[in-house]
């Protein structure tokens, strides 16, 4: 309790709508939809890019699509991705399977200084798999070396196509190698992807910075690839009038420019007419 009201109080936002999230909370007051553009239910960047990845989908004709969670750590998120993956469904209609991945005994030691080692150590974010496997629903667990996991993961489950990733593995070292799960046929894929980046954005201490960490994985994969880029959600923050939040910087989409769906229309928007006073001074 004491944790979310200091974090309220670090948010640039009227208070009426910390009241409102305050209230939503305790009695479950509002739609989905709102929960999410207010911020009153646990990670809404994981429930956005979740519902956007299942619109997308469902414009496509698509039924069934994945989301997965590089980095488990102690498995609240993976949690919080099911709910928010069970809301997505009832909303959408699109089925939704969902992974994590994780080593399952914590960090490993820092490569060099693009881990960050001022920040990640050794055995940081270790896992309980027992305890946390008797509370999952529909997620599946892959544990092990994500160099060795990330790679082979469309190979061996045959996945309905990716449509939401979540990249919360710290080092620089290990998230390179989350990211070759692209190199998988476009079958396994949405044209573009939802991604959510976690350890991108902080204060001065931090330090975050696009030559070390997450940044720095992403600078050099879209350096390597000419067909397949990551981009920040241009905009997002301003969109729909939403209030202002942290996971508005963290939010990118892989775009998989030859993917053979990518240029498929998905937008009901053919013609502006002009208005009877445009133009007009009076």
């Amino acid at each position: 309790m004491y944790a979310r009201v200091r974090q309220a109080l670090r948010e640039p936002i009227p208070a009426r709508f910390l009241f409102l999230r305050w209230l939503d909370r305790r009695l479950n007051l509002f739609s989905y939809s709102t929960k999410l553009e207010i911020g009153s239910i646990d990670r809404p960047h994981y429930g956005h890019g979740l519902r956007h990845a299942c619109l997308l989908a469902q414009r496509l004709g698509i039924p069934q699509i994945t989301a997965i969670e590089f980095g488990v750590a102690g498995g609240n998120g993976l949690l919080d991705l099911e709910m928010h993956a069970d809301h997505a469904r009832r909303e959408t209609g699109v089925r939704i399977a969902i992974y994590g991945f994780d080593s399952g005994r914590g960090l490993p030691p820092p490569t060099d200084y693009r881990d960050i080692p001022y920040l990640w150590q050794e055995g940081y974010f270790s896992m309980d798999e027992a305890k946390l496997r008797a509370r999952l629903h529909e997620a599946k667990l892959v544990i092990g070396r994500v160099e060795e996991t990330a790679r082979a993961f469309c190979e061996k489950e045959s996945p309905p196509p990716i449509g939401f990733i979540s990249f919360d593995l710290d080092y620089y070292s290990s998230t390179a190698a989350a990211l070759q799960i692209f190199h998988a046929p476009d079958k396994y894929f949405l044209p573009r992807i939802v991604c959510y980046f976690d350890d991108i954005v902080g204060d001065v201490d931090w330090a975050y910075n696009k030559f070390t960490g997450e940044l720095l994985a992403i600078e050099e994969f879209n350096a390597a690839h000419e067909a397949l880029k990551i981009s920040p959600a241009m905009g997002l923050r301003f969109s729909g009038q939403r209030l202002p939040a942290m996971w508005h910087e963290q939010i990118f989409i892989a775009h998989m420019f030859q993917h053979p769906q990518y240029g498929q229309p998905i937008s009901s928007l053919k013609q502006l007419r002009l208005t009877p006073t445009s133009g007009a001074w009076g």
